[in-house]
Protein backbone atom coordinates (compact mmCIF):
# COMPACT_ATOMS: atom_id res chain seq x y z
CA UNK A 1 0.00 0.00 0.00
CA UNK A 2 0.81 3.59 -0.72
CA UNK A 3 0.55 6.97 1.25
CA UNK A 4 -0.13 9.78 -0.14
CA UNK A 5 -1.97 13.60 0.92
CA UNK A 6 -2.85 17.09 -0.97
CA UNK A 7 -0.24 19.66 -0.11
CA UNK A 8 -3.77 21.57 -0.47
CA UNK A 9 -4.66 19.73 3.18
CA UNK A 10 -1.64 21.23 4.48
CA UNK A 11 -0.69 24.69 6.16
CA UNK A 12 2.69 26.20 5.21
CA UNK A 13 4.46 27.01 1.84
CA UNK A 14 5.22 24.11 -0.30
CA UNK A 15 8.21 23.57 0.84
CA UNK A 16 7.56 22.81 4.46
CA UNK A 17 4.37 21.05 3.44
CA UNK A 18 6.42 18.55 1.50
CA UNK A 19 9.09 18.33 4.18
CA UNK A 20 6.44 17.61 6.82
CA UNK A 21 4.90 15.10 4.42
CA UNK A 22 8.57 13.08 4.00
CA UNK A 23 9.05 13.19 8.02
CA UNK A 24 5.50 12.00 8.13
CA UNK A 25 6.13 9.01 6.17
CA UNK A 26 4.04 9.79 3.17
CA UNK A 27 5.15 8.13 -0.36
CA UNK A 28 4.00 10.65 -2.54
CA UNK A 29 2.02 13.80 -2.52
CA UNK A 30 -0.67 15.77 -4.62
CA UNK A 31 0.38 19.38 -5.96
CA UNK A 32 -2.63 21.89 -5.34
CA UNK A 33 -1.91 24.49 -8.01
CA UNK A 34 -2.11 27.54 -5.85
CA UNK A 35 0.76 26.16 -3.77
CA UNK A 36 3.26 25.75 -6.61
CA UNK A 37 1.99 29.49 -8.37
CA UNK A 38 2.70 31.16 -5.08
CA UNK A 39 5.95 29.15 -4.15
CA UNK A 40 9.27 30.53 -5.08
CA UNK A 41 10.43 27.51 -6.26
CA UNK A 42 10.43 26.24 -10.20
CA UNK A 43 8.89 22.80 -10.95
CA UNK A 44 12.45 21.54 -11.90
CA UNK A 45 13.21 22.61 -8.08
CA UNK A 46 9.75 21.20 -6.40
CA UNK A 47 10.49 17.78 -8.98
CA UNK A 48 14.27 17.43 -7.59
CA UNK A 49 13.19 17.94 -3.81
CA UNK A 50 10.48 15.71 -3.90
CA UNK A 51 13.25 13.18 -5.08
CA UNK A 52 15.76 13.92 -2.36
CA UNK A 53 12.84 13.49 0.37
CA UNK A 54 11.88 10.28 -1.16
CA UNK A 55 8.24 11.70 -2.68
CA UNK A 56 6.55 10.97 -5.60
CA UNK A 57 4.74 13.52 -7.58
CA UNK A 58 1.18 11.72 -7.81
CA UNK A 59 -1.44 14.33 -9.20
CA UNK A 60 -1.66 17.84 -10.40
CA UNK A 61 -4.62 19.61 -9.06
CA UNK A 62 -7.17 21.08 -9.82
CA UNK A 63 -8.39 21.60 -13.20
CA UNK A 64 -11.65 23.59 -12.81
CA UNK A 65 -14.49 24.57 -15.64
CA UNK A 66 -13.10 22.35 -18.01
CA UNK A 67 -15.92 20.44 -19.57
CA UNK A 68 -20.00 21.72 -20.07
CA UNK A 69 -18.87 24.84 -21.64
CA UNK A 70 -19.78 26.68 -24.82
CA UNK A 71 -17.50 25.63 -28.00
CA UNK A 72 -15.32 29.07 -27.60
CA UNK A 73 -14.65 28.58 -24.35
CA UNK A 74 -13.78 24.53 -24.54
CA UNK A 75 -11.17 25.81 -27.47
CA UNK A 76 -9.59 28.06 -24.99
CA UNK A 77 -9.90 24.99 -22.51
CA UNK A 78 -7.68 22.89 -24.58
CA UNK A 79 -5.51 25.39 -24.83
CA UNK A 80 -5.40 26.11 -20.75
CA UNK A 81 -4.95 21.85 -21.35
CA UNK A 82 -2.13 21.83 -22.88
CA UNK A 83 0.10 24.42 -20.56
CA UNK A 84 -0.79 22.50 -17.49
CA UNK A 85 0.41 19.24 -19.36
CA UNK A 86 3.43 20.90 -20.29
CA UNK A 87 4.01 22.24 -16.68
CA UNK A 88 3.27 18.75 -15.24
CA UNK A 89 6.23 17.75 -17.97
CA UNK A 90 8.56 19.46 -15.70
CA UNK A 91 7.36 18.28 -12.18
CA UNK A 92 7.84 14.66 -14.01
CA UNK A 93 3.67 14.30 -13.68
CA UNK A 94 1.45 12.68 -15.54
CA UNK A 95 -2.09 12.71 -13.69
CA UNK A 96 -4.48 15.76 -13.52
CA UNK A 97 -7.25 16.23 -11.35
CA UNK A 98 -10.34 17.36 -13.46
CA UNK A 99 -13.24 18.77 -11.41
CA UNK A 100 -16.59 18.06 -11.90
CA UNK A 101 -17.95 21.79 -13.65
CA UNK A 102 -21.58 22.45 -11.74
CA UNK A 103 -21.97 25.91 -14.45
CA UNK A 104 -24.14 25.67 -17.43
CA UNK A 105 -22.90 25.50 -20.97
Amino acid sequence: MRTGIATVCLSGTLKEKMQACAIAGFDGIEIFEQDLVTSPLTPEDVRKMAADLGLTLDLYQPFRDFDSVSEDLLTANLRRAEAKFKLMARLGMDTILVCSNVATA
